[in-house]
């Protein structure tokens, strides 16, 4: 075996092959979207313009970054969240439930059920166990344009926004990509703080959050 593989024309995939998704790029529009490993071999619509896409991974062992979620701020740029940047989004997400948001000058606030109140005043109501992921949402000139995304293992870790709204940072680990369920309540959250207008100019996010759709019936 040469140990080289070549890369398709028209798909390229830019995800760990033991993710739960990986990324291929539609032959038509050009748009980056994720699939889910399950789907293989299977054809789907793309969410942009429709044209009907097998869905297949594709590996090039001679891209270091080959593999690597771009969305997710690659790791071949050593990208990492040092402070929190006013001008930027901060979210911790669950298993399925945006878990807190960060509101600038106001700190951090935490899920309450009903809605979202400030950690300081609702330490009950964060999570002090469980697999979380630190989700830095970049923007520019007010549009979304790059999600960089941290793991949060260690126990009790989100009880640093209640003491300071930096110290989470300290708990972060290494990059990964979000789950389906993680993607969807994300992206739900989303559309309900931004006008529909903002999000279309924010391309590179959406797609990425946005699931495959299913082949439309024949005629």
């Amino acid at each position: 075996m040469s140990g080289r593989m070549r890369n398709s024309e028209q798909y390229v995939c830019r995800f760990r092959p033991m993710s739960e998704t990986f990324q291929i790029v539609c032959p038509s529009c050009n748009s980056k979207l994720n699939a889910k490993v399950s789907l293989e071999g299977q054809t789907r619509n793309c969410p942009k313009c429709k044209t009907p896409i097998l869905i297949q991974q594709h590996f090039d062992l001679d891209d270091p970054t080959a593999g690597m979620p771009e969305s997710a701020a690659a790791e071949a740029d050593h990208v990492q969240v040092r402070q929190l940047e006013f001008q930027n989004r901060y979210f911790i997400l669950g298993l399925d439930r945006v878990v807190a948001v960060w509101e600038g000058s106001k700190g951090w606030y935490v899920n309450v059920g009903t809605g979202f109140a400030s950690a300081r005043t609702n330490m009950t109501a964060i999570p002090d166990q469980g697999v979380f992921a630190f989700v830095e949402m970049v923007m520019e000139s007010g549009i979304p344009q790059k999600l960089v995304i941290s793991k949060i293992a260690s126990r009790g870790a989100l009880m640093a926004i209640y003491r300071d709204a930096h110290a989470i940072l300290g708990k972060l680990e290494e990059h990964v990509d979000l789950t389906v369920a993680q993607k969807d309540v994300l992206l739900r959250h989303l559309r309900q703080m931004f006008m529909a207008s903002v999000l279309d100019s924010a391309g590179d996010v959406i797609t990425y959050l946005m699931p495959l759709s299913p082949p439309e019936p024949a005629a």
